[in-house]
């Protein structure tokens, strides 16, 4: 008897659309100087972090092994990871700024308690949370962007 391919979907939450809640993407000063940032990923409220180096735009998501998809950071193996989408969101330098964008997520992505507009570019500070579907996410800015 062959077996059933199923599809694996990200599970779709029953949140409210609320446009009003909607974050604004906010400037910063310009600095120069810039160098190598590390940023970790903590896991509330396991405290679990995951670090790594921000090079280029690095992918957050889920890892679909079926299709062979595999994010940068890869959040499927913690609670609340099947709300994540494949390519939920992903962090990229913008000049002298760190800064997160959500990819069309199905569950969407919550900077500080306000929602994303998806493929805009939000700065992000050491001590931002950030919420992919139910999972939260402190960010740790490990280093310092400025001379």
């Amino acid at each position: 008897m062959p077996s059933e391919t199923r599809k694996a979907e990200t599970r779709k939450l029953d949140h409210d659309s609320n446009t009003a809640a909607t974050a604004e993407p906010t400037t910063k000063p310009q600095h120069r100087g810039i160098r190598e940032t590390r940023i970790a990923l903590r896991i509330m409220p396991l405290q679990v972090e995951l670090v790594f180096n921000l090079q280029g735009a690095m992918v957050v998501g889920r890892a679909h092994p079926e299709s062979n998809f595999y994010p940068d950071i890869d959040l499927s193996a913690f609670q609340g990871g099947d709300l994540v989408s494949r390519e939920h969101l992903f962090f990229k330098l913008d000049e002298d700024r760190v800064v997160v964008v959500d990819n069309k997520s199905a569950n969407g992505t919550k900077l500080n308690g306000e929602w994303l507009k998806a493929n805009e570019a939000y700065p992000i500070t050491h001590g931002d949370e950030l919420t992919l579907g139910v999972m939260k996410i402190q960010i740790e800015l490990l280093t310092n962007l400025y001379d």
